[in-house]
């Protein structure tokens, strides 16, 4: 790729219009990528003007370019399981189908690389979820009740541990959307168990206002206690403890008692406050954090911790921008260690030309070293 031109500066002093003409003549990090045209942008407007340092190609520290895959979706997860001499790789994601429980699932895909995934096989779907009411019929089941971003674990101990927000239905705003566990031994159809939305101070909050969570990431801890990230409750990031899935869970307070704010210096406003988190534990001493700046997404920022409680900037933020895809929307990041490479393999959801032909949510991925921030 030749060499990128220092525009970010003059940009900010452009017309909306004036840098979308700036953008277009920047070599960007996907180069196929076309250009948003001007439904795309009314539906995803794009900013010009962007806190911290943004990049002037649009990306840094990872490996450009991000390369597309055959797969559609945003809100997934990866694992590797290894055993007997065979490496597979799992994504799983959910889907929202059309008309109700039995068409929203969550389904995987399994191979030996992100490149040589086969079809999306279902695990189950939303009506085996039992603790979701109708807003309307507080004694009925949702019949549209499903579930969204997920994130996979696996412990051989225990089998597949899905972490996942449920909610009646995708009504942003009007009704919760609450973080809630799945679970099988073994991870065939059939043998999945909810557990339900989970139990302690969340309920409590859950009792007394609408929670939109964008759910987060569960991690076990060494001493066997789990640890979840997530935020829709007044924090850019927060973080619930537990000694069991079955809770009670508690949030991690500051010295004044309040809810642990894990990111105060991420930068805020009326309409900026953080989205879409996930945190990827690399090894005792090395955690990762990335999180979409608003809806819609502008921007993609990357923090860095030895304990997984203080964080800071992992080198010069935000991380990823629009400008890396020409301007197309982004949406978020999901990302999973390869521990034969010792890299982070990131994967990141673009609005753009499906392999269809229809545009929607498409995932692109690629690599950056573990690691301190250089």
């Amino acid at each position: 790729m030749g060499r990128i031109l220092q525009t970010w500066p003059v940009l900010r002093w452009l017309p909306f219009w004036s840098s979308l003409l700036v953008l277009a003549c920047v070599a960007p990090a996907c180069s196929r990528i076309e250009r948003p045209d001007a439904e795309e942008l009314k539906q995803l407007p794009l900013e010009a003007e962007l806190p911290g340092s943004p990049p002037p190609s649009g990306i840094r520290y990872w490996r450009a370019p991000f390369r597309m895959l055959p797969y559609s979706g945003s809100y997934l997860s990866v694992i590797i399981r290894e055993g007997d001499g065979k490496r597979e790789l799992e994504l799983w994601q959910n889907t929202w189908g059309d008309p109700g429980a039995a068409e929203r699932r969550i389904v995987v895909r399994r191979g030996p690389s992100l490149q040589r995934l086969g079809e999306p096989q279902a695990a189950f779907d939303g009506t085996i979820i039992s603790d979701v009411p109708a807003p309307d019929k507080p004694d009925q089941l949702a019949p549209g009740r499903g579930f969204t971003r997920p994130a996979m674990a696996f412990h051989p101990d225990i089998g597949y541990v899905l972490f996942a927000c449920v909610c009646p239905d995708y009504k942003p705003g009007s009704v919760p959307l609450l973080p809630a566990f799945v679970v099988s031994k073994t991870g065939e159809p059939g043998t999945w168990k909810y557990l339900g939305t989970l139990k302690g101070e969340i309920a409590d909050l859950a009792a007394k206002r609408t929670i939109w969570s964008d759910g987060g990431s569960l991690i076990r801890l060494d001493d066997g206690r789990w640890r979840i990230y997530l935020n829709g409750f007044g924090q850019v990031v927060t973080a619930i403890e537990s000694a069991s899935l079955d809770g009670p869970w508690r949030f991690l307070r500051d010295d004044r008692g309040e809810i642990r704010e894990l990111l105060p210096g991420f930068p805020t406003g009326p309409s900026r406050g953080g989205c879409f988190p996930t945190v990827v534990r690399a090894a005792s001493d090395e955690w990762h954090l990335w999180l979409s700046d608003k809806w819609p997404p502008q921007c993609i920022w990357h923090f860095y911790s030895q304990d997984g409680l203080a964080w800071r900037p992992y080198g010069r933020q935000p991380e990823i921008t629009r400008a890396a895809f020409h301007g197309r929307g982004i949406k978020c990041l999901r990302a999973h260690v390869d521990p034969n490479r010792r890299e982070i393999v990131g994967l990141l959801s673009v609005w753009t030309r499906q392999p269809d032909g229809k545009k929607g949510w498409t995932l692109h991925w690629s690599r950056m070293p573990l690691g301190p921030p250089p």
